[in-house]
């Protein structure tokens, strides 16, 4: 398991990267979005040097809102050529995975159109994707199943799962989506991002501020034979918190 941080898209990359170092993670989670970090705004060789000297390596992140299933084929259009921007800074930067968020946000539209465009919009990425030796995937959103993400993955065979526990467990009671994202996906699974919620909304805390069941779901990620790239993406409070939260993960980990 490597644990690492995402970067605050608002303050700059570079220091954004040492404090990801001091706080003894091993790669930056670098999410290419506004206002600061934007594609076409970061210095990509400041960036590479900054990851390359602290001996880091980075998993690429994109903006959840691109509207990839507009129903206005210019804003789909939009979409994809700055997801296209991103993948070309991330090839800059020797970045071999990279998610998507599905959109969702078409009114008017029935799932099944919604879900074709999604389909039509990543498949128009792949062979940039390809030719950069990047591997793309999709993280599941608030309320996604095993189920409701079949339509996409199935028919786009290429593209990896990145399982955002948090997410899977809003809105579920004290179910949770892990274990059936597991059990059809696991073989796919690229990545993990985890923070805690109080399963109404994606609160972002602390590991253990919420009420996630982390020694289940953590049990469930190590039985499904995953030991790879594990994101902390706690946004709030200060670095003690994060520290706390990087160490918990550790301690569940090697516990489960």
């Amino acid at each position: 398991m490597l644990l690492g941080l995402m970067n605050n898209p608002a303050r700059d990359v570079v220091k954004e990267i040492q404090r990801a170092k001091e706080l003894g993670f091993r790669f930056l989670d670098l999410t290419l979005e506004p206002p600061v970090a934007r594609a076409d705004k970061i210095d990509v060789g400041r960036v590479k040097a900054a990851l390359a000297n602290r001996e880091m390596g980075a998993v690429g992140h994109t903006a959840y809102y691109l509207p990839f299933a507009s129903a206005f084929d210019a804003i789909q259009a939009g979409a994809v050529s700055e997801t296209e921007k991103c993948l070309r800074v991330f090839g800059q930067l020797g970045v071999k995975l990279m998610n998507l968020h599905l959109d969702c946000r078409v009114p008017g539209h029935d799932p099944t159109y919604i879900n074709a465009r999604n389909v039509e919009a990543i498949a128009k990425l792949l062979p940039t994707a390809d030719e950069l030796g990047i591997t793309l995937m999709v993280e599941n959103a608030e309320g996604d199943t095993a189920e409701s993400l079949a339509p996409v993955l199935e028919a786009l065979p290429g593209v990896g799962l990145h399982l955002d526990i948090g997410h899977a467990n809003i809105g579920r009671g004290r179910a949770s989506a892990t274990a059936g994202l597991l059990e059809r996906y696991g073989h796919r699974l690229k990545h993990v991002h985890l923070s805690d919620n109080k399963g109404r909304s994606d609160d972002h805390l602390a590991i253990g501020a919420g009420s996630i069941d982390w020694r289940r779901e953590l049990k469930a990620l190590k039985a499904s034979g995953y030991d790879g790239t594990i994101t902390l993406e706690t946004f709030y409070g200060d670095s003690a918190l994060i520290a706390y939260s990087r160490d918990k993960v550790t301690e569940l980990w090697a516990s489960v």
